[in-house]
């Protein structure tokens, strides 16, 4: 529901030594969208929690949470947002919708166009929605500093019964960038803060380290030795110092033991008998191929129905399916993933799986599962080239943009075609099949 949320190795790990948390004045710096707060007032049993951020995103719902309602305005171009805002809980719920809706904000495609149409019509339901999902929300806060960290740790410095907590960004440029296009739409009474660079980071953390502390950083420090460490995909390495755990735990992504399936192999033939089915299974069972088989520069997240595709009786690839963002774009899905099984002879069968994926069969069989007509799929490509082959003939290329910290990507869609497996594979035969490896 919240932006900017820590992952889910490091609240399980907060889950893990939740018994030091019990009865100590907590103190989060950077504290984003309350992950930790929340995930600590869960499972945790703190005397307080004291957070802190920079942000007109997080000093909005810091007032929330702590009774004390941002005084904010909205600029003329979005006047329409205020008649949504009658109370602090819709306040927030407004700007969380508005913050998924600005990535179509140009509406420079058909897919933007057509998403910011279904934002902006449905903009009142998806924020009573929201609403009723924040009164629910389960976070306690004692007090909200929007200013600079050290500052606010420094207010709590003579209490020993504090912890200290810093979740500072960890890709250049941070809130402001992130925000910046929020922050020309609203006006509020922004506070002054020197930034965190990696002169100022070593100060605070030499201050924290003198007491309580849990502190990530994207940065492998001499002097400290990580209790975590965690790399996934796209992100950073990103690590975990502290001194209120006993032992080191580290966190990673490894293979593990896949399961026992029939796999092609480089000698594996597909031709015109070649039977093409896609079969439903477990999005765990997917999760540990995506483990061995995905690059480590490929940032990957679970979906929700995954299918491996068989080649008579052996598996050639898998793809997955997620619902919508927007729940009211019911058609449509996102193609959340779609891979190949490596060491094959074939060069181009990573086309053979996506143009599988958004098939009519596959459409047919996902109408099935959600009960509703689907009618397009998207899908997002990593990639520093300006286009990608895989998706290139298969789904139309609507945007080219740049993640927070830097990685460019590329968003594709196309409506689902009316072709069966056996059309699909017969296409990709004349097509593609020569290429190999």
């Amino acid at each position: 529901m919240f932006i900017g949320a820590i992952n889910s190795t490091l609240r399980q790990y907060l889950v893990s030594i939740r018994d030091v948390f019990d009865g100590a004045r907590v103190i989060v710096g950077c504290s984003g969208n309350f992950t930790s707060e929340a995930t600590l007032t869960q499972y945790a049993k703190p005397l307080e929690i004291h957070s802190n951020d920079v942000s007109f995103y997080s000093a909005l719902v810091g007032g929330w949470l702590t009774e004390q309602p941002l005084n904010f305005e909205v600029s003329n171009e979005y006047a329409w947002l205020r008649n949504y805002m009658d109370t602090p809980t819709k306040q927030v719920a407004s700007i969380m919708v508005l913050l998924d809706m600005l990535p179509y904000e140009k509406r420079n495609n058909p897919h933007s166009a057509r998403m910011w149409d279904i934002y902006h019509n449905e903009f009142g339901n998806i924020v009573e929605e929201t609403s009723d999902k924040l009164v629910k929300a389960n976070i306690h806060v004692a007090s909200f500093y929007a200013g600079d960290v050290f500052d606010h740790f420094r207010r709590f410095e003579n209490d020993e019964k504090c912890i200290y907590c810093c979740y500072a960004p960890t890709y250049k440029g941070g809130y402001e960038r992130m925000y910046r296009r929020l922050d020309e739409i609203v006006e509020w009474n922004e506070p002054t803060y020197p930034m965190l660079d990696d002169q100022r980071r070593d100060e605070l953390l030499e201050w924290m380290s003198k007491r309580q502390y849990l502190w990530y950083d994207d940065r492998l420090l001499e002097k400290y030795a990580p209790i975590l460490k965690q790399r996934r995909g796209l992100q950073r390495t990103v690590y975990l110092y502290s001194n209120i755990a006993s032992s080191a735990l580290f966190a990673g992504f490894g293979k593990g033991e896949l399961p026992r399936w029939k796999l092609a192999q480089s000698d594996f033939e597909i031709d015109s008998n070649t039977n093409i089915v896609a079969c439903r299974i477990k999005t765990s069972e997917l999760e540990q191929f995506k483990e061995a088989f995905l690059s480590k520069e490929i940032d990957f997240a679970h979906g929700t129905w995954a299918f491996a595709v068989y080649a008579n009786e052996t598996i050639v690839g898998f793809f997955e399916f997620d619902p919508p963002k927007v729940y009211r774009a019911i058609d449509e899905l996102y193609l959340m993933s779609d891979f190949p099984v490596p060491n094959t002879q074939y060069a181009r069968l990573s086309k053979l799986i996506s143009m599988l994926a958004v098939c009519g069969e596959t459409r047919g069989t996902m109408e099935r599962i959600r009960e509703r007509r689907v009618r397009t799929v998207l899908t997002t490509a990593f990639t520093e080239r300006a286009v990608s082959m895989k998706y290139r003939g298969v789904m139309k290329l609507v945007k080219r943009g740049q993640t927070e910290d830097g990685h460019k990507f590329l968003n594709y869609a196309t409506a689902f075609n009316d072709q069966s497996y056996k059309e699909v594979l017969n296409k990709w035969l004349i097509k593609h099949s020569s290429k190999r490896q």
